[in-house]
């Protein structure tokens, strides 16, 4: 499903920002935060589908605006929706744009048609405003800083749960949640925690579908050795 466009009615805040999360039930989210795990792009973004689900879009936008460090480009496209339909913030068309343009950095098709659909409806002051805006929000939130400081979290996390002193071995690793266990085998699969094959991995479900819930595993056709 392609992301919500920018002349979209702002019926609620689902309608205006993530339809999806209509068909989505407290069940699969808590899955889907405990799938999150260190990965803290995904976990904030799946909490912030939970507030969008409870109504709660203040803390849906703070909550965005979390993922969106760590280089998440389904939340920084949210962030855009929001401001630009006012939902849990007053409405700031420039604003929603220069996030609209950073979510769009990466030139995923979806992403650059709402940049330009948005781009075409503001007035003269608005692009101005954008473009004043823009290098700042890069400067915070764009792949150069925000995709690094992703990796550094995911090194951390990894790093805390490996390091043992009493002879733990990843196999014996089992990481709880309400609802069951990750399996050792995903939480530590490559895809997950390499950052050039998780970035890759970001890549291809764009180019499939649009990112909503993190994925339980993902397959990379062009690696059958593991590597």
């Amino acid at each position: 499903m392609p992301p919500a466009a920018a002349s979209e009615a702002a019926s609620s805040p689902e309608a205006a920002i993530v339809p999806q999360v209509r068909t989505l039930s407290f069940i699969e989210l808590e899955r889907a935060e405990g799938l999150a795990a260190a990965h803290l792009n995904e976990l904030w973004r799946v909490r912030a589908l939970r507030a969008l689900k409870l109504d709660d879009a203040g803390r849906a936008l703070d909550e965005f605006r979390m993922a969106a460090r760590y280089a998440d480009k389904f939340s920084q496209h949210s962030l855009s929706l929001m401001y630009w339909h006012g939902v849990g913030t007053a409405s700031d068309r420039a604003l929603a744009y220069a996030w609209s343009d950073v979510a769009a950095e990466r030139g995923y098709r979806d992403l650059l048609l709402v940049r330009e659909k948005m781009w075409s409806q503001l007035n003269a002051e608005e692009r101005r405003r954008a473009l004043e805006i823009g290098p700042a929000l890069y400067a915070d939130y764009g792949d150069a800083v925000a995709q690094p400081r992703m990796e550094w979290a995911l090194r951390q996390a990894r790093a805390n749960v490996t390091g043992s002193r009493l002879g733990a071995t990843l196999d014996r690793v089992k990481f709880a949640r309400s609802r069951g266990e990750v399996a050792p085998r995903d939480f530590f699969a490559g895809e997950r925690w390499q950052p050039e094959r998780y970035w890759r991995a970001e890549d291809r479900q764009w180019e499939g579908q649009v990112i909503v819930l993190p994925a339980e595993k993902v397959e990379d056709p062009g690696s059958a050795d593991g590597r």
